[in-house]
């Protein structure tokens, strides 16, 4: 006898793939753009240019997209608590696929900028709100590993972007309908095929995304409405300054890496595409893999994300003294270890600290992410201009120091969210319904 799906188990499953396939779509847009734009800056740059010129529009351009997260992710986040988050993934994907045609349109370096500004407004917000209804959607004993895959579909398309852009980017793309012919130019096509990606998931979002509402929790004053309300700064400014940190690192290597590789004259951009496929691949991998097992052998989760930051930051200068390419792909898969020990466990303690406005609590953090995001591309390109080695020993040495602060803090604290951690997954279930991180109901 075969036993159907109750209908609100479907449901559930739904609300979690197309989240999963927002964040990946969002995803791919970061992967593809981030190895090809310094190519394409000194491609619009009519008149000859030196590559510090390069590095600056790249810093500038890479930050516009989190600037905009900052100002935004807290605001959304509130309204996601409050309506659901459908809306604002519905203008999210809106705002990126647009982004993604006037790109493809660009022929002026100021045309590019205006693309990066509009689109990070309408869409910078999106990862933090889809992160909230992920975790809107599934149970405290199961919001780890939901935050891991979240993290791996975030990973997987880094991983698909770099690949995209590798092929599109080849050749021109001709269209020819009977006596009309349509040259799109080989910068023009990832950007165009993104854009219909958009389109496809907005529509899929559109017809079958389900709004799912948080139970806020009234208060009789208008500390709500603050933007940080009593105690709340207290409670998680440890952890915020941490997911500004971790990002500040990520998107300064991401941002100095490929100036790194295209300077150097020894690689090509395929490389460039090969170094972060490698890095989003193994993040994809490792992240659900740290959330389910990283407790059999580190019971507790913030040592877990010292030990990440320490693994981070040690690797970052073994870029500048070697010039091998297998040790440098080696070096990127311990980086992107590192990173997968940070993230899913960051995102679970900040979301289970404020279950009631998980929004709320997401958009703060990445707000501060945002922030790690506008220093990591801006100090890097800053320092880099100064001595190309320079960033790789900073970034590596402010996550070393954050590491050891961490474990020499660890005591009482940390072994208190270690605890939370144990009981939640142990509580009895009073409800029938499950979230098993594949989608598939229990």
């Amino acid at each position: 006898m075969t036993v159907s799906t109750p209908r609100f188990m479907k449901k559930i499953n739904s609300n979690l793939l197309i989240s999963m396939m927002g964040l990946f779509v969002v995803m791919i847009g970061y992967g593809v753009l981030l190895p090809v734009l310094p190519f394409f800056i000194e491609r619009l740059i009519s008149e000859p240019t030196s590559q510090e010129n390069i590095a600056f529009h790249f810093g500038i351009l890479t930050a516009i997209y989190p600037v905009a997260l900052v100002f935004t992710a807290p605001f959304w986040g509130r309204i996601a608590d409050r309506t659901g988050a459908k809306m604002p993934i519905l203008l999210g994907l809106a705002g990126f696929t647009l982004m993604q045609v006037i790109i493809a349109f660009s022929t002026t370096l100021t045309m590019l900028y205006v693309a990066r500004i509009l689109g990070s407004l309408l869409s910078a917000f999106l990862v933090p709100v889809i992160i909230a209804n992920i975790s809107a959607i599934t149970k405290k004993e199961e919001r780890t590993k939901a935050m891991a895959w979240a993290g791996t579909a975030v990973s997987a398309g880094v991983v698909i972007g770099p690949g995209i852009s590798g092929l599109l980017i080849q050749s021109d793309l001709h269209l020819r309908l009977q006596s009309i012919h349509i040259m799109f130019d080989r910068f023009n096509v990832p950007f165009l095929a993104l854009a219909t990606l958009g389109l496809v998931t907005l529509v899929v979002a559109l017809v079958f995304l389900k709004n799912k509402k948080q139970k806020v929790v009234e208060t009789k004053s208008n500390q709500s409405d603050a933007l940080f309300p009593s105690g709340k700064w207290k409670s998680f400014r440890r952890l915020l300054f941490l997911s500004l940190i971790i990002q500040l690192g990520i998107t300064s290597f991401e941002s100095v890496f490929p100036l790194f590789i295209k300077d150097s004259g020894s690689f090509s951009i395929a490389f460039v595409g090969a170094g972060l496929l490698i890095c989003g691949l193994v993040m994809s991998v490792l992240q659900p893999v740290v959330a389910k097992w990283g407790t059999l052998i580190i019971q507790n989760p913030e040592k877990q994300i010292a030990i990440g930051f320490l693994i981070v930051g040690l690797t970052l200068p073994v870029f500048v003294l070697i010039d091998s390419k297998i040790i440098i792909l080696l070096v990127i898969v311990l980086f992107g270890l590192g990173a997968s020990m940070v993230i899913p466990n960051l995102l679970a303690i900040i979301s289970l600290k404020e279950e009631n406005s998980s929004g709320w609590a997401i958009g703060m953090q990445s707000s501060f992410g945002g922030i790690g995001q506008i220093l990591g591309p801006l100090t890097g390109t800053a320092l880099y201009i100064i001595n190309p080695s320079s960033p790789f020993y900073f970034t590596g040495g402010l996550l070393v120091a954050t590491a050891l602060v961490g474990l020499n803090n660890l005591s009482e604290n940390g072994f208190k969210v270690k605890n939370y951690f144990i009981r939640k997954s142990t509580e009895p279930i009073k409800n029938n319904v499950t979230i098993n991180p594949s989608g598939n109901g229990k």
